[in-house]
């Protein structure tokens, strides 16, 4: 079977995004991470992205090609506000990893992160590093502690006059 070419592959990435944003937005999940392809086990999602990613590793997709195809679906996803986590497990058996989706309007990380860098995450499930749902409350509070420090300086005291 021939592999796509590298403008049928960024489509195919733009079409599967779509899927993955609807999964990323399906409500109601208790955690942020939505899983999206399973790196051990052909069968085990039934995503189109699961389906591409090991037809990529399956039909050994030129990198070019591969990277297109990549690069579309992370940028769509991107637009949306949701991001692609990588799940890095380290096992008896050798590493493999899973790929998720996390919606960025309802699950914000607590680590350093920028969407516009990359739009994938690299992360280990055992960390404690991870997301938390939005807070309206928070993000209140933070913009109100922002706004109190701005204007003041540390140790100066009110004039008398």
């Amino acid at each position: 079977m021939a592999h796509p070419s590298a403008q049928e592959a960024a489509q195919l990435g733009r079409e599967d995004s779509r899927e993955a944003i609807e999964l990323a937005r399906s409500g109601g999940q208790m955690y942020p991470v939505v899983t999206i392809a399973d790196g051990a086990d052909h069968h085990a999602q039934t995503t189109a992205f699961h389906k591409r990613w090991w037809r990529q590793q399956d039909e050994e997709w030129p990198a070019t090609v591969s990277e297109a195809y990549n690069e579309a679906f992370t940028r769509e996803l991107l637009a949306a506000r949701v991001a692609v986590v990588e799940l890095v497990f380290d096992a008896a058996g050798g590493k493999w990893s899973n790929v998720g989706v996390v919606d960025l309007e309802h699950w914000e990380p607590t680590f350093p992160f920028d969407p516009g860098s990359s739009g994938w995450v690299r992360q280990d499930p055992r960390s404690r590093v991870g997301w938390r749902r939005r807070s309206a409350l928070r993000n209140f509070l933070r913009r109100k502690k922002k706004s109190a420090g701005e204007g003041s300086t540390v140790g100066s005291r009110p004039s008398k006059d």
